[in-house]
């Protein structure tokens, strides 16, 4: 007696051991690339600019305080345009929020209380930060520093929703190394200065990129790289040559080649979907 065609039907019997495979059929199923998300080089270009700002920050933080500490910066001209700076991003971080929060004046109070606390207590513990280190030698305390600013980036939550991914730990390292650098300038003031700049570029800054974004970010992500990798490039050149090309070599690595070099290899994804993968329920009609 000729056998049955086999066919794909769970309640049936065919004569057929629960195993078997058609091989005539097996690979008609055969489906390549159904979940692949296609990425624009605009698209991949904006988002790099999200790592190419937090490493102008680590730049210009550097920077400011190799000018600190050469004294070609006074800490009074630094904590008068940090609080410029601070009093300019608060209220664009005020202007961002939406008109419920404004009127109920709970962003404004929480913004002003917090920067008052905040001043009192770094103001208090400063003298205790100037001396923290005293016994640890120099070269200790830069290669202290450069492991928490690598730290610092390498935990930094660039978008993503990953489990290790830490903004407290990014954030405690940024400090950390801040509070390592201070350590080693001459005056209690210097110290408050640098520490409060650190404060504001690796806490509040991020802040107030996130909250631009979230209004129009194919506009204020690239105007937001320019403006820093501008303002990055040059105090790093008057630093070091060698951080400079360094720093510029990084930058054009994360925003043009990482970019090019993704999209052209998006042509050589090949994910395979068939009868052996397992069942999916689909709640389309």
């Amino acid at each position: 007696m000729e056998q049955k065609p086999w066919r794909k039907v769970l309640y049936e019997r065919q004569g057929y051991p629960d195993n078997f495979v058609d091989r005539g059929q097996f690979l008609n199923g055969l489906k390549k690339n159904l979940y692949t998300r296609t990425y624009a080089f605009t698209e991949v270009l904006v988002a790099t600019g999200v790592v190419t700002q937090e490493l102008s920050c680590v730049c210009l933080f550097v920077s400011v305080y190799w000018y600190v500490q050469e004294g070609w910066v006074s800490p009074f001209s630094l904590l008068l345009g940090g609080v410029a700076a601070i009093g300019g991003c608060g209220l664009l971080f005020v202007l961002f929020q939406s008109p419920h929060k404004l009127l109920n004046g709970f962003v404004i109070s929480d913004y002003m209380s917090s920067s008052v606390i905040f001043v009192c207590f770094l103001c208090g513990v400063s003298p205790i930060l100037k001396t923290l280190t005293e016994s640890i030698s120099t070269d200790t305390i830069w290669a202290m520093t450069v492991g928490m600013l690598l730290i610092h980036l390498l935990f930094y939550n660039y978008g993503s929703e990953g489990e290790k991914i830490s903004n407290a730990i990014s954030l405690n390292a940024a400090i950390f190394a801040s509070v390592c650098l201070a350590s080693r300038l001459p005056q209690t003031l210097h110290v408050f200065v640098i520490v409060t700049f650190a404060v504001a570029m690796f806490a509040l800054f991020p802040h107030l990129r996130a909250e631009a974004n979230a209004l129009n970010r194919p506009v204020t992500q690239p105007l937001v790289t320019f403006s820093l990798v501008s303002c990055a490039a040059p105090l790093m050149g008057t630093v070091s040559l060698t951080g400079l090309a360094f720093y510029l070599i990084s930058v054009a690595f994360i925003t043009l080649l990482c970019p090019v070099w993704l999209v052209r290899l998006q042509s050589l994804k090949n994910n395979i979907y068939g009868p052996w993968d397992e069942a999916t329920i689909s709640t389309d009609p």
